[in-house]
């Protein structure tokens, strides 16, 4: 028995050192047909190098690779023999990188325009550049940032963004019943927010990624822009006299802190419909140290996940549960808009949000690469104060909700248009109904929609 044992162990030692031994390698890339894209970048993004080993499967993989960076509308690979191995050839052809286009959107209480530059391969080395701004009743904003997903090759990333806005903002009466309609708006107000950040990261294994971010803002309201809703009594809403000032929603002065991101990224894109996972863990704070005027902590843990259903149906779902100590007014979580499709734009609050958006689509129409999905959704989230004693905010009374009455829920459809030449949704149409507020918002954009 220990014969037998002894000679199978040889007979198997020997058989894998002999595949190994015949195993093909990678002795040549070829990447042809890519017209910007430089070819180290398509290797990158590919995940091989000359001298990996080479098994017939990974032709589908860097494929897959390839596809979903969405910089390629045609990917094509295979490989013949050489002296020392194989050789890869990489038919990737580029897609139009960037983009020019105005935006118009009408959603509830915000409705405005606005236009941006976007160029989804800078350089031709896989780098992302966004600046967009816009003029609306809501929010007006300018949008930069530059996106470098590899320094030099290496697995290195790194992020300058700048993000400057002045915000309209509707305070509501905390929900009193589960199912209520028509929301009280209690205090206006206009807030500047002006904020410029730097992230680095580092890409481990298998979609593994930790980032750092340090950013600074500068906060400040517009103090004769806050005023009470028409109808409404200071001292029933705010506790205030009538000769008193209207109180700002919360503090002014520098919002400075530093940001840590875990993720898991096992995600793919094939020309519009996604699949795979992506894990993310958030924990933000405020720096004193570095001269923040606030003094605060967050948490935040993310699930997505897509399943390709029918080569070409999505489902797609997304889960999140979200916690702040001592938020000020402009970290605060929101719930209501294109998030919450049914409720009013920031309609609800909290320093506790837990959320979930389930979208099932389906190709409706594709003609010369327009291509036209419909969606149909759900979207649920539960948003609240645990606490309101935090000095640094001016909270309206009774700001926590109880119970089930902060739970809401809508259904609804919409549509969306995608170039393939351009992988970027150029309009979105979501028709949302609101069942605890039992109400129907609509929700349109047209340009940059991500």
């Amino acid at each position: 028995m220990r014969f037998s044992l002894a000679g199978l162990a040889v007979m198997f030692a020997v058989t894998f050192a002999a595949r190994v031994a015949s195993a093909d390698q990678i002795a040549e890339i070829s990447v042809e047909e890519n017209k910007k894209t430089t070819a180290d970048t398509v290797e990158l993004i590919a995940k091989i190098e000359v001298g990996d080993d080479w098994t017939p499967d990974m032709a589908e993989e860097i494929k897959r690779n390839l596809v979903s960076s969405g910089l390629f509308k045609d990917v094509e690979v295979f490989t013949e023999p050489v002296k020392g191995g194989v050789k890869v050839h990489i038919l990737a052809k580029d897609k139009h990188s960037w983009v020019i286009a105005p935006a118009l959107y009408n959603q509830p209480t915000n409705k405005g325009g606005g236009i941006g530059f976007g160029e989804n391969n800078l350089f031709g080395l896989n780098q992302k550049l966004l600046l967009y701004g816009q003029i609306a009743t809501g929010d007006s904003f300018f949008i930069g940032a530059w996106l470098i997903p590899s320094i030099g090759g290496t697995r290195f990333s790194a992020q300058f963004d700048t993000f400057l806005k002045s915000s309209r903002n509707i305070e509501y009466a905390a929900p009193t019943k589960f199912i209520q309609s028509g929301p009280d708006p209690v205090r206006e107000s206009r807030i500047h927010y002006l904020n410029g950040g730097l992230k680095l990261g580092i890409g481990l294994f298998r979609g593994i990624r930790i980032e750092g971010r340090l950013r600074g803002a500068k906060v400040s309201y517009v103090k004769s822009k806050t005023s009470l809703s028409d109808g409404a009594d200071k001292v029933e809403d705010l506790g205030i006299a009538d000769t008193d000032p209207i109180p700002l929603p919360g503090k002014e002065g520098w919002d400075v802190s530093n940001e840590w991101t875990l993720s898991i990224d096992r995600r793919a894109n094939w020309y519009g419909v996604q699949s795979g996972y992506k894990y993310t863990a958030i924990f933000e704070q405020s720096l004193p140290s570095l001269g923040s005027d606030f003094h605060y902590q967050l948490a935040t843990l993310s699930i997505f996940k897509a399943w390709q259903v029918l080569k070409r149906h999505n489902f797609v779902a997304k889960l999140g549960v979200n916690y702040g100590n001592k938020l000020p007014f402009q970290q605060e979580f929101k719930t209501g808009g294109t998030s919450m499709r049914g409720y009013l734009n920031d309609q609800f609050r909290g320093d506790f949000k837990t959320n979930m958006n389930l979208e099932y689509s389906v190709p409706m129409l594709t003609v010369f690469g327009l291509s036209v999905r419909g969606l149909v959704f759900l979207d649920s989230a539960y948003t609240t104060f645990l606490k309101t004693s935090n000095p640094e905010r001016n909270y309206l009374p009774n700001s926590q909700v109880r119970g089930l009455d902060g739970f809401r829920n809508s259904v609804g459809a919409g549509t969306r248009f995608y170039l393939r030449q351009i992988v970027l949704p150029l309009l979105g149409l979501d028709f949302g109904y609101g069942l605890e507020a039992r109400d129907f918002q609509i929700y349109l954009a047209i340009g940059l929609t991500d």
